[in-house]
């Protein structure tokens, strides 16, 4: 007889049409730090329409598609987005119509904590031709939430982030302000739960209150990546993955701190405010 397990994994949606103009990738940019400084030229390449260009983890807004998990008939409260990664195979245009695919790639039980660790893989491609221009790796803790059927165990690993007692100080190390309005401003692009805006919402969360977004602190993150060792050239990060691990809040200072290893960068965000590590395992792939 089919599982639940069976079922999860049979789940996809193929080809959905989507778009996005110009004003989206904007503001997705002010979402994510960009244009702080009106006087950073490099920086206004992702927000004025007279140069536009597309940042690389944009697509996780692009083919964002929370309601596919949801169907599998998880509370959205009891949702825990845990990793996001990103692999890009061709520059995403500043406007674009795509085709979104979605499918469940993996799920693992997890019967000590009666959770399940769900992977879901997303693929964006040209409206025009399917030309590919993505691949997102979602993955979630779904609490209060079993497949009957489901194998024990955990998704692949990110790599550890170096270890700088150990391993030597960072080479490139990247401060960014998260506006106070960074929540506002990125729950405007989906992702509406009042965690993020009502202090009141966010106290009963058990926070001290609202919270930035993760795919908004993981966006963050990219910018830094994008700026401390892309020189701001988004056609050379190729790939993009981080761990989730401590909540932001908005008005907080992040520090982003990259280890290169050839092509690949190694990566970590703190705020060190609150000597607290907020994304960690972070890797990039980065080309000349």
């Amino acid at each position: 007889m089919p599982t639940a397990y069976d079922a999860a994994m049979a789940r996809r949606v193929d080809f959905e049409p989507r778009s996005y103009d110009a004003a989206r990738l904007q503001l997705y940019g002010v979402g994510i730090g960009l244009g702080m400084d009106p006087r950073d030229e490099a920086q206004l390449a992702f927000l004025l329409e007279d140069r536009l260009t597309a940042i690389p983890s944009f697509a996780s807004v692009a083919g964002w598609n929370v309601e596919f998990t949801l169907g599998l008939g998880m509370a959205w409260p009891k949702l825990i987005h845990a990793s996001e990664r990103v692999r890009i195979l061709s520059p995403l245009p500043p406007e674009a119509s795509i085709l979104v695919s979605t499918r469940c790639a993996s799920a693992w039980d997890k019967p000590a904590r009666n959770a399940t660790l769900l992977v879901n893989e997303t693929t964006l491609a040209a409206a025009a031709d399917r030309t590919p221009l993505a691949v997102l790796e979602s993955v979630y803790l779904a609490r209060d939430f079993r497949l009957d059927g489901a194998p024990e165990g955990r998704p692949d690993p990110l790599p550890p982030t170096p270890d700088g007692a150990n391993d030597g100080p960072p080479d490139i190390t990247v401060d960014l302000p998260v506006s106070p309005q960074a929540a506002l401003v990125y729950r405007l692009l989906g992702g509406r739960s009042f965690i993020h805006c009502d202090p009141r919402t966010a106290r009963a969360e058990g926070f001290d209150g609202p919270i930035l977004h993760g795919l908004a602190l993981w966006g963050h993150a990219c910018h830094a990546v994008l700026k401390g060792a892309c020189g701001y050239d988004p056609a050379r990060l190729r790939a993009f993955a981080a761990d989730f691990s401590a909540p932001v809040y908005p008005g907080e200072i992040l520090t982003t701190e990259i280890w290169r290893a050839g092509e690949t960068a190694h990566f970590r965000t703190r705020v060190r405010a609150r000597d607290t590590t907020v994304l960690s395992n972070g890797t990039a792939t980065i080309t000349d």
